[in-house]
């Protein structure tokens, strides 16, 4: 579906004030009420500035009405245009390339602002950037408490502003916190989380957005209209492996993988299947805790390779099979352990991979995966992935033990998240 409406946060998003928000804040407290301190246990990312002015009243036991609401917000803009004098802050990275990308492109997509702040406090904000004049149109925290209902106002002047209906999924929103992306769900619309604002990457990839990055630098015009598109083709794997273009193999097992074996001595002897071995680093791992091993993949080069460094005292074999046909042939096994194989599946054969696990366990067995969440395109393999979405692939069939953040190989740090589930009996 065609994007044609693009909304952005603020803070943490398009520009970093170094705090003036916050002490501005600060300041109004007490010039108002004598309360030097008294915004201190604010949490101040993702919210809206009546919200927080709301919160303020309530902590210190403060009369809360519209009125009293009204006279803090203006006092805080009085301190906010001095402390932004003082101390602007700073642009994020990619910002004002993909703005400008955004409006050359024909027939672009109408772009504003989806954004806590009150409008006053917005533009002093974006002025102090030179970014005021930017955007077509916005939702404020002025003209509602609820981040949720901001979305819901803002899909309404976009409609408005375009003279057509707006659907959700015709809306990309771009902010740097959870609050974004649930805002964003709340109109059904798509959003592209970045980890400039200061919550990290890997937390923001919990709450499956459909893309996640470190900066706008990462992205480009089109790839923020498209976000969510998958492009599906085939890979011939073994062709890959011919000419050596094999960038997802370390050279050794994953990280998370040797962590987990350290802390389990109680694996011997059990059965184990790695399916998308490749050239057998994992399944070397787990035939080195003592366990009986079997890695299948559909390369006969990987294969070759990988049994040229099998250990005689290991007991480890290598067969040349796709796991999503007939995973029964195999046996059943005690553990299944998958590496970045998910991703590397088209999305329209997922549920095939689903049954292929549920056939190859054994009632009770369990099946551990470390999962690329948030692949840097569009067009797979890597194909993207959420929590979210592999929680409602799973859950039917498998029980959820536990999922958390692997040690990883560098450039994949923050991006992965290891799963351990157990087939229902």
């Amino acid at each position: 579906m065609r994007t044609r409406l693009v909304l952005f946060d603020i803070d943490g998003t398009l520009i970093r004030t170094g705090g003036a928000g916050v002490r501005a804040f600060a300041q109004a407290a007490e010039f108002m009420f004598g309360r030097p301190g008294g915004t201190h246990r604010l949490q101040f990312q993702g919210r809206t500035d009546v919200s927080l002015v709301r919160e303020f009243f309530r902590i210190n036991e403060l009369p809360d009405s519209p009125e009293q609401v009204i006279r803090f917000l203006d006092t805080y803009v009085h301190f906010l245009d001095d402390q932004l004098h003082r101390q602007r802050g700073e642009i994020c990275p990619g910002v004002r390339e993909l703005l400008e990308a955004l409006r050359r492109i024909p027939e672009g997509p109408a772009v504003g602002l989806l954004t806590g702040n009150i409008r006053l406090g917005a533009r002093l904000k974006l002025e102090a950037h030179g970014l005021a004049e930017a955007f077509d149109l916005g939702a404020y925290g002025d003209d509602h408490e609820s981040r949720n209902q901001l979305a819901r106002i803002a899909l309404e002047r976009g409609s408005l502003h375009l003279g057509r209906p707006l659907s959700g999924r015709e809306v990309v929103v771009i902010g740097d916190t959870q609050a974004d992306i649930e805002c964003a769900r709340a109109i059904r619309a798509r959003c592209v989380a970045v980890a400039t604002g200061g919550v990290p990457l890997s937390e923001l990839l919990k709450h499956s957005p459909a893309l996640a990055v470190e900066s706008l630098a990462e992205v480009t015009a089109a790839r923020v209209l498209s976000v969510g598109d998958q492009i599906e083709r085939s890979t011939d794997w073994d062709a890959l492996y011919q000419v050596g273009d094999t960038r997802w193999d370390k050279g050794e097992p994953a990280p998370g993988l040797v962590d987990f074996l350290a802390g389990r001595p109680n694996l011997v002897g059990r059965r184990i299947l790695v399916p998308g071995c490749g050239r057998g680093h994992d399944a070397r791992a787990w035939a080195g805790a003592g366990c009986n091993v079997i890695g299948i993949d559909l390369s006969p080069r990987a294969l070759r390779e990988a049994r040229e460094r099998v250990d005689g005292a290991q007991k480890l074999t290598f067969q040349e099979a796709d796991f999503l046909e007939k995973p029964s042939q195999l046996g059943q096994f005690d553990w299944i352990f998958e590496h970045t194989l998910w991703c590397a599946i088209p999305p329209g054969r997922r549920g095939d991979y689903v049954r292929s696990v549920k056939a190859a366990l054994a009632p009770g067995g369990h099946y551990l995966s470390i999962n690329y969440l948030q692949p840097a395109d569009e067009e797979g393999p890597p194909f993207g992935v959420t929590l979210e979405e592999l929680r409602g692939w799973f859950e039917e069939e498998f029980e959820l033990v536990i999922h958390w953040l692997p040690r990883s190989f560098p450039g994949r740090a923050g991006r992965e998240r290891m799963f351990l589930w157990n087939r229902r009996s």
